[in-house]
């Protein structure tokens, strides 16, 4: 049985765009656990806010950097880490673009290849490039002033990033775009677009 843990923020969590979260069986990482089979273990660490290393002056605990030691510990061995962080790293009082986005993933991946005192293989990478921002709409149109174009360049940054380190890539923009009801997150459609392209990713790398 393979481990597969979804390391992401509110896209992983599974907010409904402008508020509530969706059932299980509307996730993403659910989806995904259907299509790999029940002899496998997809496990949903997604937390609205979180970001790649950023402390967020306004929500506790939303580093993903600081925790993804402890989730990789808790939950391991891990044979599969799938990275979809960077979305909240637009929000404008970050002051900092995809370029940086792309660098603090980078952080995450050498993170997760330390080695640590349970001695768990290193997990096989993916890293997701976020889907682009739409027109944010209600109360995060402040927060994400300026975030639209600069989520236009989450798919060139994150692709280098992927590559230099070798880990498994998939451009999220190319398939899916978040909800036009609040430029953000994502629908129903999206969140099984999502899965399917992340099941025929990692299919060929689980073992039965």
């Amino acid at each position: 049985m393979a481990t597969i843990l979804c390391y992401g923020d509110s896209l992983t969590w599974g907010r409904i765009p402008n508020g509530g979260r969706y059932p299980k069986h509307l996730r993403w990482p659910t989806i995904l656990n259907g299509l790999l089979g029940n002899q496998h273990q997809v496990i949903n660490f997604g937390l609205p806010g979180r970001t790649t290393l950023w402390n967020d002056p306004f929500l506790e605990g939303r580093n993903g950097l600081a925790y993804l030691q402890a989730s990789l510990e808790t939950f391991g061995p891990v044979d599969v880490l799938v990275l979809m962080l960077g979305t909240n790293d637009l929000k404008r009082y970050f002051h900092v673009g995809a370029f940086e986005a792309a660098k603090g993933v980078e952080k995450l991946i050498e993170k997760s290849r330390i080695a640590d005192y349970h001695d768990f293989p290193s997990p096989t990478l993916v890293v997701i490039a976020p889907p682009n921002i739409l027109s944010p709409t209600g109360a995060m149109a402040e927060s994400f002033d300026g975030a639209v174009e600069k989520s236009q360049h989450f798919h060139q940054h994150y692709q280098d990033i992927a590559v230099h380190n070798q880990c498994l890539f998939l451009n999220a923009a190319g398939i899916l775009q978040p909800s036009e009801a609040d430029g953000v997150h994502l629908d129903t459609k999206a969140n099984e677009q999502l899965a399917h392209a992340v099941y025929s990713l990692i299919k060929d790398v689980i073992k039965n």
